[in-house]
């Protein structure tokens, strides 16, 4: 599948799980006419330079070419505003936004967006990056469950393009499978991509946003869609922590945690029920422990119990498989308001419940929450708050309690003190200088591998895109062992941050009843000395600077 990124549906159409995505501002009026669809433009030339060649698909807002730079020859992908949403200033503004938010991110993980201008009949358009390759829900519809070593190389991806977003102030707010294309590059078949930035919102430093929604607009898909996003309320950068929750759920189960026949009753029981255990889901996939609770702390009804963000949930991924502590989850209160099985309101006053108080997490912080449910007794909403409070003010008060008699005591006078010696207090020694940090290497070998230390008593992880930390200073001697293998003993001289090598891993020879003195016959697959890379170089390093996207419709929008 060849594909430039921006909307999904123009290659894979409507989310898996047949709940159409939502955007307030798309949806179709039935009393309107219906609209011819867009002309195609094959063979255009925009800006003098991009030649379009073929056109990919057709989404709900935009129209997407397969294109030609006509100087360079280089190819890419164009996204066209379909030509009956140009004259809505509105709509023009959200569909520049998406190159907007993926042009000020600039990660290698993201879609790069590279040009954009005015087409001949009106429109606007962006030129992106063309990518070769598939979207993630291709692959859970032909391989899912994946195996750990694989969802975990993914999902870092994911959440290091999403965290990029978060520190410029870009949320996403509708990731989902269709949403991460997969790649081939620099040898890794699961380079991952994130697309698709249209609804994406935009906040300042002073965490104020665009106003291209009103409040209460429910943007997103249903499957993939946080709690609060669901009540319309809101959102901040956890709703896309939950959005990769639900994406991790279904790469280690192959399903999603919610279904049900319309898009409300989703939303509903995302609002209002447990996910089951991913382990009950898909037992023969062997989900460890640690990973299910991970996903299911992703995915945790109140966001303040939720990781606070993706840099922690990519801590808690490459935690997998060492002697770290298991995340906590924190049971969902919450309860399904009494309003009939095909009903539903939305929620008017919250019932405070008491404080919860929850071990003390990993790293830092305990969880404190007060988890907020619908209540509907009567037809009337009924708000309980402070009840700590209230249960002390009803305590009985004694009455007639007798004053405490007051007592007076003479004091005798000090007695006379011989000054003492005042001893030296002893001299603090030196603190020892602080360790070095640790250096978090990827080992990249033919078949999964555990990595041990040279003595091959502990533990350090596994080979893929998770990486090993190491502690300390100086070369590291490391032993790479994987079953039906022989054991690798390796050697890192001076290792860096991020730094990559690749080894292969001997397959173990079998037992032959070949006398000893006939020699074995050469192995043709004789692995190579490992050979150390550095990390490719981001793409286009320049991507992150501001175009001025508006400027050049301000007459337009008129």
């Amino acid at each position: 599948m060849i594909y430039g990124g921006g909307s999904s549906e123009a290659v894979s159409g409507d989310s898996s799980d047949g709940a159409p995505p939502m955007a307030a501002m798309d949806a179709p009026d039935p009393a309107l006419p219906v609209i011819p669809p867009a002309p195609d433009l094959t063979g255009t030339l925009l800006l003098d330079r991009y030649c379009l060649l073929r056109k990919l698909g057709v989404g709900g807002m935009g129209t997407v070419y397969e294109a030609e730079h006509v100087t360079i020859k280089k190819r890419c992908a164009i996204k066209i505003l379909n030509p009956e949403f140009a004259h809505r200033s509105e709509l023009v503004e959200r569909f520049l936004q998406e190159a907007r938010a993926a042009s000020m991110i600039g990660h290698e993980n993201v879609v790069e967006i590279t040009d954009f201008g005015a087409t001949p009949t009106g429109s606007v358009f962006f030129v992106m990056e063309m990518l070769v390759g598939e979207d993630l829900s291709e692959t859970i519809k032909r391989s899912a469950p994946l195996p750990w070593s694989r969802v975990a190389g993914i999902t870092m991806q994911i959440c290091r393009a999403l965290q990029a977003a978060h520190d410029k102030g870009i949320i996403h707010r509708d990731m989902k499978p269709e949403n991460c294309f997969r790649i081939e590059r620099s040898g890794n078949p699961d380079f991952i991509k994130v697309l698709d930035f249209g609804i994406a919102k935009l906040t300042g430093e002073d965490g104020s946003s665009g106003r291209l929604t009103s409040t209460g607009m429910i943007f997103g898909t249903p499957t993939y869609m946080s709690p609060e996003q669901a009540q319309g309320e809101r959102v901040d950068h956890r709703a896309d922590v939950y959005a990769v929750g639900v994406i991790l759920y279904e790469l280690v189960t192959g399903k999603v945690p919610f279904t049900a026949d319309n898009f409300m009753g989703i939303l509903t029981k995302h609002m209002f029920e447990d996910p089951p255990a991913p382990s009950e889901v898909a037992p023969e996939a062997g989900i460890l422990p640690e990973v299910e609770a991970l996903i299911l702390k992703a995915m945790q009804k109140d966001r303040g119990l939720r990781f606070q963000s993706l840099r922690e949930l990519m801590e808690a991924i490459q935690d997998v498989g060492t002697d770290a502590a298991p995340v906590v989850v924190v049971p969902n209160r919450v309860s399904r308001p009494n309003t009939g099985p095909t009903q539903f309101r939305p929620r008017t006053a919250p019932i405070t419940l008491p404080t919860v108080e929850t071990p003390a997490r990993r790293r830092s912080g305990v969880f404190g929450v007060a988890l907020a449910v619908a209540a509907m007794l009567g037809g009337s909403a009924v708000a309980l708050y402070g009840m700590g409070a209230a249960e002390a003010t009803e305590q009985p008060v004694q009455k007639d309690t007798p004053e405490p008699t007051q007592q007076v005591v003479v004091a005798k006078p000090p007695p006379i003190e011989t000054p003492t010696k005042v001893d030296t207090p002893p001299v603090k020694p030196p603190d020892p200088p602080a360790a070095p940090a640790p250096v978090r290497v990827v080992l990249t070998t033919n078949t999964p591998a555990e990595v041990f230390d040279a003595a091959g008593t502990q533990r350090l992880g596994m080979s893929g895109d998770v990486g090993v930390a190491l502690v300390g200073a100086g070369p590291h001697k490391l032993l790479l062992r994987a079953a039906q293998h022989e054991d690798l003993l390796v050697e890192l001289k001076e290792p860096t941050e991020g730094q990559r090598f690749e080894y292969t891993l001997k397959p173990r020879a079998k037992k032959s009843n070949v006398a000893k003195t006939t020699k074995p016959p050469k192995d043709p697959g004789e692995s190579k000395k490992p050979v150390e890379t550095t990390p490719p170089p981001a793409d286009n390093p320049g991507s992150g600077t501001k175009f001025g996207l508006k400027d050049p419709f301000k007459k337009m929008g008129g």
